[in-house]
């Protein structure tokens, strides 16, 4: 604690506590009472307080109002006007944002991503599960499992569809066209036009991606299919088609279950394969 004076605020709440006190002495019978007043209800004294705290935040030596010490008055030298430190975090806060929104939007492109209005996160996408909302976000910056990406960044010969065989595989396809998640997409929209009031001719899905009222039934498209979520028939690991999360979930339920008997009453040193991931061809 650097000093146990009071600040520049609290010095005028203790000489209104003493203004008080000296009244009750010289009045017993006296009621003061102290309320809270409500700010920009048009009640004359608080406007009044407001413009006169406005005038002396413009100068304070030329106000009457008092720095910190008689070092800090603007004829010993230069000194930012007071402000809290609530004020100081939102100005870097706001600076912060502004400078990743120009970098972001220098190496984005306008087509295919829309920078978001609100630094605030959308909250339906971080409460949703992990490996959904990741598919989410990709989708969203186009970065994502589409015969056009893939076949961009040289990971496939042709940007075809793998589901209908369409020519080019885009995202608009996959949420609009692709005749593999026809019911999906009858609900997805229809969930979008209760919300919005627009169809699915109105929408571009970068604008669709961006607009949080949309999120939720984003989520629930993506939760039912596999659009962005791996590629069928392509040799791998089985990553793409079993998480983390699943696997954890598992091994809880066989945690949770009968205790399997091994050497001296212990667990066995390797549990059997579950079948979700046998069938993922990681057995």
């Amino acid at each position: 604690m650097a000093s146990d004076e009071p600040g520049p605020g609290q010095q005028y709440a203790l000489q209104a506590r003493k203004h008080i006190a000296a009244l009750r002495r010289a009045k017993p019978d006296i009621i003061i009472e102290i309320r809270w007043c409500p700010a920009h209800k048009g009640i004359a004294g608080n406007e009044k307080a407001d413009e006169w705290a406005k005038i002396a935040a413009e100068e304070p030596d030329t106000r009457g109002v008092e720095w910190l010490s008689y070092s800090d008055r603007l004829e010993a030298r230069p000194m930012p006007l007071p402000r809290s430190l609530a004020n100081l975090k939102r100005e870097i806060s706001e600076k912060k944002w502004a400078e990743a929104c120009q970098w972001a939007g220098g190496r984005t492109s306008k087509k295919k991503h829309r920078m978001p209005g609100s630094q605030k996160p959308d909250g339906a996408v971080a409460n949703s599960i992990k490996r959904i909302a990741s598919r989410f976000y990709q989708l969203k910056t186009g970065h994502c499992l589409t015969g056009q990406y893939l076949n961009w960044t040289k990971r496939r010969p042709t940007p075809q569809c793998w589901w209908c065989r369409y020519r080019t595989q885009t995202r608009d396809h996959l949420v609009k066209e692709c005749p593999e998640w026809k019911p999906q997409q009858k609900i997805l929209w229809a969930e979008v036009k209760k919300e919005t009031g627009r169809w699915k001719d109105r929408w571009k899905v970068r604008d669709l991606l961006a607009d949080g009222r949309c999120s939720r039934a984003v989520l629930d498209f993506l939760s039912t299919t596999d659009v962005g979520g791996r590629v069928p028939g392509e040799e791998d690991d089985g990553v793409s088609a079993v998480s983390e999360l699943e696997v954890r979930e598992w091994m809880e339920e066989q945690g949770a279950g009968a205790e399997v008997p091994g050497a001296g009453g212990e667990s066995p040193l390797f549990l059997p394969t579950p079948d979700f991931m046998a069938s993922a061809g990681m057995a």
